[in-house]
């Protein structure tokens, strides 16, 4: 990895607690949060302004980029992080999540997805997320070697880490029916869930990964700071991949969180692929959205929209559930359908 923007010296764990500190209102929604959605029909939204679509379709259309999703999500990611609209850096960024996950197939290690998910989807996703990643990285000034990207990627993407992690997600099922069916202990004890574990497992997580540590503290071009914190745990027969994503204001006396995304991947521990997403997307004057896949009906909107309230004292009229056509409206859009317009342009 090569930095081309320096700050003053920098200590991983110093780091890591700081980051983790802001999030700490998100992380104690985790394990309540995440266990009451289930399926639902999609909710209609209103499209974004048609004059935004035309101008982000000029903007693919002027770098040479191809007119599809991946360009457009490039286009966002760039506005998001402040980035010049140049043809040459819109460009880069594409071909540097092409350089990762080329066109042939997906990678060999998500063979456990391919069951319920085409290879294409698969690749599509690992992309974006590639895609995000470089366009953080180029925010902060840093230039990231292809395995430093695909690393930054995965702590951004818990669905990546999910499909990743799949193939040994069967093995420990197996493992763990058989030592039930010899009366044995499982292979892991669930603990108590709570903020105070949940900050302890995600700087134990940033521990082990300094480049992480590194990236978190750099600012992004317009003196904000985006701060990634994956962690992973598990309750009750399921296996929870957890990025908590943060938009930080700087230049305070304090670092003031601007945004949270606690995006999280839900799966059965003896099963395959992902089987719920989840995000929350924290604003500011106590605006909470909520993005699930799969979707739920709408009188369990309502008892959602009711427990998140009374735990997270939010008022219900400031909590919105949102059909999510996106992986990452946080950094796209912040919950408005931009890029569902500019898909219908391109």
């Amino acid at each position: 990895m090569q930095i081309q923007k320096t700050t003053g010296n920098i200590n991983n764990k110093a780091a890591a607690q700081g980051s983790a500190q802001t999030a700490k209102p998100a992380a104690s929604a985790v394990s309540k949060a995440t266990q009451i959605a289930s399926p639902r029909p999609a909710v209609p939204q209103a499209a974004a302004p048609q004059a935004a679509a035309r101008s982000v379709a000029s903007l693919i259309s002027a770098a040479g980029l191809p007119a599809d999703k991946l360009s457009a999500s490039i286009v966002s990611f760039a506005r998001f992080f402040s980035l010049p609209l140049k043809p040459e850096l819109l460009k880069n960024i594409r071909q540097q999540a092409f350089e990762i996950a080329p066109n042939s197939a997906a990678p060999e290690q998500y063979s456990a997805a391919e069951d319920s998910e085409p290879k294409s989807s698969v690749v599509f996703k690992n992309r974006e997320a590639l895609s995000l990643a470089a366009a953080a990285a180029e925010g902060k000034g840093a230039e990231l070697q292809p395995k430093g990207l695909e690393t930054y990627a995965q702590a951004v993407d818990p669905d990546w880490r999910q499909r990743h992690d799949g193939g040994q997600g069967d093995q420990r099922g197996r493992r763990k029916k058989e030592d039930n069916e010899k009366g044995e202990e499982p292979l892991q004890k669930t603990t108590a869930l709570n903020a105070a574990e949940l900050k302890k497992t995600a700087l134990e997580e940033m521990e082990k990964n300094p480049l992480l540590a590194i990236l978190n503290r750099l600012p992004e071009r317009d003196g904000k700071r985006w701060v990634v914190l994956p962690f992973d745990f598990s309750d009750s027969g399921r296996e929870f991949k957890v990025s908590l994503r943060i938009l930080l204001e700087t230049g305070k006396t304090a670092d003031r969180a601007d945004c949270m995304a606690l995006d999280v991947a839900i799966r059965n521990a003896e099963k395959r692929g992902t089987e719920k997403r989840q995000l929350f997307v924290f604003e500011p004057a106590n605006r909470l959205s909520v993005y699930l896949q799969p979707e739920i009906l709408e009188k369990e909107q309502d008892a959602l929209v009711r427990e998140l309230s009374a735990m997270l004292e939010i008022a219900p009229e400031r909590i919105f559930i949102r059909s999510q056509t996106e992986a990452f409206p946080f950094e796209a859009g912040r919950g408005d359908d931009l890029l569902r317009s500019i898909d219908e342009a391109v």
